[in-house]
C-alpha cells in the first residue's frame, strides 16, 4: 500500500494574507498542514518554520534509521517544530508571541500516525463515513502575546496516536477555516471518486465561498493498494517527465 496526497490553500480577506502552511511530502510519507494564531504577530512565519522543522526532522529519522512511525517519535518531532518557532521568535523581538497549530500525519504502508496540537484538526473519511480524529486544543489563548514560556515542557498540548490505514481511505487535514466544509455529506459521498488535488481544492474553495474572511487550507491524502493507478499515473501522458515528490505552500 501507499499513500498519495495533494493540498490546496486560500487566504481569506480583502488582502488575501494567509497565515497558513502546508507540506506534502510522498518521499517521507508527511503531510502537515499548520495555522499560525491569528491576532498574534508573524503567524505566517510561525507556520512555515512548524513545517520546515518537522520536514528536517523526519529527514533524518529516516536517514539516521530511527523507527520513526512510533508516536513518540512524532510526539518529539512536533516538540522540535514548536521549539524551532520560539526560538526564531526569540531572534527578533517583532516575532514575540507567534504560534501555531500543527497537525500532521506519518504514513508507511498500512501504519499511519497522527500528531496534532491546537485546533486544526484531521478527519477519515471511510466508507463513506467521516470520522474527526483529533481534538481541538486551545492552547493559543495560555499563552501571554510576547511570551514564548507556555511553549516549553509540557504545558504544550500534544496528542499522538497510531492507526492502521486501509486501501480506499481518504484523510484530510485542515485548518479551522475548512473544518465545516470537511463533514457536508455531498463531499464525503464524493471523496472516493474525486483525486487529492481535485478534493483538496474543492475543500478550500468551498470554505472560501462560506466565509470568505478566513483562511482554509486542507491537504487530502488517499491510501491506495498497490496494484491500483494512482491518480497522477491516470493523469499524466504516457511520456511524462519526473514529478517531485514534495509540495509545499506558505
Amino acid at each position: 500500500m501507499s499513500t498519495e496526497g495533494s493540498g490546496a490553500t486560500r487566504g481569506g480577506g480583502d488582502s488575501f494574507h494567509n497565515e497558513d502552511a502546508f507540506l506534502v511530502e510522498e518521499g517521507l510519507g508527511l503531510y502537515v498542514v499548520c495555522d499560525g494564531a491569528g491576532g498574534r504577530p508573524a503567524g505566517e512565519i510561525a507556520a512555515r518554520v512548524a513545517v520546515d522543522a518537522l520536514e528536517d526532522y523526519v529527514e533524518q529519522a529516516e536517514a539516521g534509521g530511527g523507527a520513526r512511525l512510533s508516536t513518540r517519535d512524532v510526539e518529539q518531532g512536533l516538540h522540535r517544530a514548536m521549539q524551532s518557532v520560539l526560538k526564531a521568535a526569540r531572534t527578533d523581538p517583532g516575532l514575540a508571541g507567534m504560534v501555531t497549530t500543527v497537525t500532521m500525519l506519518l504514513a508507511e504502508g498500512r501504519h499511519g500516525v497522527i500528531g496534532h496540537a491546537g485546533d486544526s484538526r484531521a478527519y477519515l473519511i471511510r466508507r463513506n463515513r467521516v470520522h474527526q480524529l483529533t481534538e481541538d486544543h486551545e492552547f493559543t489563548d495560555a499563552i501571554p502575546n510576547g511570551s514564548g514560556a507556555a511553549l516549553e515542557g509540557d504545558a504544550l498540548p500534544i496528542q499522538t496516536f497510531a492507526l492502521q490505514l486501509l486501501p480506499g481511505d481518504t484523510l484530510v487535514l485542515c485548518t479551522d477555516g475548512a473544518e465545516q466544509v470537511v463533514v457536508e455529506p455531498g463531499l464525503v459521498r464524493a471523496a472516493a471518486d474525486l483525486s487529492p488535488a481535485l478534493l483538496a481544492s474543492r475543500i478550500v474553495s468551498a470554505a472560501h465561498r462560506a466565509d470568505p474572511a478566513v483562511d482554509a487550507t486542507a491537504v487530502v491524502v488517499r491510501v491506495r493498494d498497490e496494484r491500483e493507478p494512482g491518480w497522477l499515473e491516470l493523469s499524466e501522458p504516457t511520456r511524462r517527465a519526473t514529478f517531485g515528490h514534495t509540495l509545499s505552500y506558505a
